[in-house]
């Protein structure tokens, strides 16, 4: 009796963690609408003037104010969830720290080309947590603050950056994370850990034969085994990137 009365507590405390982690879920999903004025998320409207006679037409408070989604929710990684927002700003400080010059643009949530950055960003939490399991070594605190500072100066005056309004702990956050993730994928895409043997390299030869005329293999060797290092590299990267989006269950709700 005791056995079965233990039993039931057990499920009955599985049972409410499944609901708890459900309703995350589906709060998580739904995402983050912000109301904002109409042409701005800071301004109200200013009423027209009444017309004479005292007759008022100014429109329901209601009818001034327009819905604006200031970010949603557009993907998924390991538990992470990932919003719109986050991926512009993310973009914004990518542009900084690859040294992008001239006009610098934040692509838009509607932008035919925004799934594609959000599976960058997915795939830079993955990348991220994978090196927090393996204990890759964290990123220098001087020069996340020194990035960070830079890309608060490269974007100050901007209306789109503005809008965004991201907190300076929000850019150290992702100035470290994208550090670590360069630091792990220099690690994983370096050229010395794969090997091409000269047969390798020779059937390679001979299965194009046509493409190099009638000079001998010696004359192609080193260039063809450069070449069979960059791709196999490039196929290990992609099915590193594979595996991981597999482990951290990415979703990427927009699509790419």
């Amino acid at each position: 009796m005791l056995a079965e009365h233990n039993l039931f507590r057990m499920k009955r405390r599985a049972d409410l963690r499944y609901y708890a982690n459900s309703l995350k879920r589906l709060v998580g999903v739904f995402g983050v609408l912000l109301m904002a004025k109409t042409g701005s998320a800071q301004e109200t409207p200013t009423p027209s003037p009444a017309p004479a006679g005292g007759a008022s037409t100014a429109a329901p408070v209601a009818a001034q104010e327009r819905a604006v989604s200031i970010t949603r929710v557009v993907g998924e990684a390991g538990g992470k969830i990932v919003t719109s927002r986050e991926v512009r700003i993310n973009e914004a400080v990518g542009l900084t720290l690859a040294n992008v010059t001239g006009t610098k643009k934040i692509t838009a949530a509607t932008e035919a080309g925004f799934p594609q950055i959000v599976l960058r960003v997915l795939d830079e939490w993955t990348v991220f947590l994978e090196a927090g399991e393996i204990g890759t070594k964290p990123a220098d605190k001087n020069e996340i603050a020194r990035l960070a500072k830079a890309v608060a100066d490269s974007w100050r005056g901007s209306g789109e950056w503005e809008r965004l309004e991201p907190s300076a702990q929000e850019v150290r956050e992702i100035v470290e994370r994208k550090l670590v993730v360069q630091s792990l994928e220099r690690l994983k895409s370096d050229a010395s850990m794969v090997n091409v043997t000269d047969a390798e390299a020779l059937q390679y030869y001979k299965k194009n034969r046509l493409r190099f005329g009638n000079m001998p293999f010696e004359n192609f060797k080193d260039n063809i085994k450069a070449a069979l290092v960059k791709s196999q590299t490039e196929r290990r990267i992609l099915e590193w990137r594979s595996v991981l989006r597999r482990k951290y269950r990415v979703r990427n709700f927009v699509g790419a």
